[in-house]
């Protein structure tokens, strides 16, 4: 059966709750998109380099593309319109998807961009 309860890890591998989690605090504090390092719910690092996730956002296009080349295939196939309406569907759910990604991608990088102005290390 499927546990709805989450396990969240410290960097240690020891569990702590998240309960009194503040999440705009979290955001000021790392950034949009980003976490402390090590902190994360299932993956060891979360992806938070702004061209990683562009990178992975181009990806995502071409899935979309795909999805989109076929759902109009389908719409010329007899019996299948329903196939290419899903298909497109889903072809445009996956743009709408890289879009977000790459606005969250924006943001990460303006706000690393002003973390570094405020360290001193230079723009």
């Amino acid at each position: 059966m499927f546990n709805q309860d989450k396990q969240f890890r410290r960097p240690d591998g020891t569990h702590y709750d998240s309960s009194s989690f503040n999440v705009r605090q979290f955001e000021e504090q790392y950034g949009p998109g980003g976490v402390p390092e090590g902190y994360s719910m299932g993956a060891t690092t979360p992806l938070q380099d702004p061209t990683t996730i562009r990178v992975a956002a181009c990806f995502l296009a071409l899935m979309g593309a795909g999805m989109l080349t076929m759902g109009f295939y389908c719409f010329t196939l007899p019996g299948e319109v329903w196939t290419g309406v899903w298909s497109s569907i889903l072809g445009l759910a996956t743009f709408v998807m890289v879009w977000w990604a790459f606005v969250i991608a924006g943001r990460r990088q303006r706000w690393l961009q002003a973390q570094k102005a405020t360290d001193g290390r230079g723009a």
